[in-house]
């Protein structure tokens, strides 16, 4: 099930960009027919005219297509849905698991990383009686609610063992031909970024007073201080500027040269290194606390009271803001273009003895995880100019 939740994610993907890339293609085709236009202080010619709706209409049909295939993906995860709700659930209590471990004097169990659903048997082997028992996924909550999920990283769950292999698509090579010529073939060129699974790992220590409470909110707790503690470690390493190895993977910022940013003149300048490349899809500001300060007070220009950042948006552009981007540094683009993968099961070690003058137990959590950039094009890294 997780391998076609994969392929089919993989499948999305690959068609996704095929259509924002043929957009892209024909919007520079009329940007660059208006601009021959305006260069020449005329108007289009009727032929001109005509290429030009034909392409607006190729647009149109295009933007069609890419609606149709989120539509599709949107009630296949409907239907994922509907069906986990109407089997019978029975969901294991993380809470119980610890326990259980402690009086058996087991120091390791493993949560799954995604809601799972298993089959059980019925009286001596027998399928007689098939229930179908969902195992509560630990993750979800990360893939849904971080930073990250907040700009539109990608996020690829439940993958296979070992190595993979994300296919970045180059961009179409597209050409007119006459009405009754051979059309050309038309390649597109792909790449590809590796994720190798890395080990993230994390402590919570929960008291044991607790522990024996058997409660939903005393159950949600745990889970939320283990998520939190995972998902601090890995924004932070993803949002940062150390170089990665082959125990982490490497900062966003890693290597980037800053644009400096000083004025709101710099900022549209910014904004265009992005569009200038054919970037189309939902542009997002990913700030740190430095840098939201400095555009709350930064001007639009000295004849306007108008102020840079207004409404919790940058000139319209949403924003997203996190203490883990360090200094007055900022990005603008399509963060979709970063992809985190994530394998297997959460592994959680029971350590009773090191907190165990204060009452507590600890957890340490593994779970395993890696980032990249597919289309570095698609991201403007800058910092806060004097």
């Amino acid at each position: 099930m997780q391998n076609l939740k994969y392929i089919r994610a993989n499948l999305y993907m690959n068609n996704t960009i095929l259509l924002k890339d043929s957009i892209c293609q024909l919007k520079k085709e009329c940007r660059s027919m208006i601009d021959a236009c305006k260069k020449e202080v005329r108007e289009m010619t009727d032929e001109e005219q005509e290429k030009f709706n034909d392409i607006k209409s190729k647009i149109e049909e295009r933007k069609k297509e890419l609606d149709a295939l989120e539509k599709e993906l949107a009630s296949e995860t409907k239907k994922e849905e509907k069906n986990t709700r109407n089997n019978k659930m029975k969901n294991t209590s993380l809470v119980k698991e610890i326990r259980n471990a402690l009086e058996n004097n087991i120091k390791n169990i493993t949560i799954p990383a995604e809601t799972r659903a298993v089959q059980v048997q019925g009286e001596n082997g027998v399928h007689d009686e098939v229930i179908e028992t969902e195992i509560q996924g630990i993750l979800e909550p990360l893939y849904a609610n971080s930073v990250l999920a907040q700009l539109g990283v990608r996020f690829y769950p439940g993958l296979p063992h070992g190595d993979v292999q994300i296919p970045i698509m180059g961009k179409s090579n597209v050409g007119w031909v006459g009405e009754i010529s051979a059309a050309s073939a038309t390649s597109n060129s792909f790449t590809t970024v590796k994720l190798t699974p890395k080990r993230l790992s994390a402590y919570v220590d929960i008291s044991k007073q607790l522990l024996v409470q058997d409660t939903i909110g005393v159950e949600a707790a745990i889970r939320r201080d283990i998520v939190n503690a995972l998902n601090d470690k890995l924004e932070a390493t993803i949002l940062g500027k150390a170089a990665g190895d082959a125990n982490k993977p490497a900062g966003i910022f890693n290597g980037k040269t800053l644009t400096s940013v000083s004025s709101f003149e710099d900022l549209c300048d910014l904004e265009a290194t992005v569009e200038n490349a054919n970037f189309s899809g939902e542009m997002k500001y990913l700030l740190s606390t430095g840098a939201k300060a400095a555009l709350r007070a930064m001007a639009k220009s000295s004849k306007s009271t108008q102020l840079v950042l207004e409404g919790g948006e940058v000139d319209g552009t949403p924003i997203v803001v996190t203490s883990n981007v360090e200094d007055d540094r900022f990005v603008y683009g399509d963060f979709s273009n970063i992809v985190v993968g994530s394998w297997g099961d959460v592994e959680i070690t029971i350590d009773e003895y090191t907190q165990a003058i204060n009452g507590c137990v600890r957890l340490v959590i593994n779970a395993y995880f890696d980032e990249a950039i597919t289309r570095e094009a698609g991201l403007a890294f800058a910092q806060i100019g004097e």
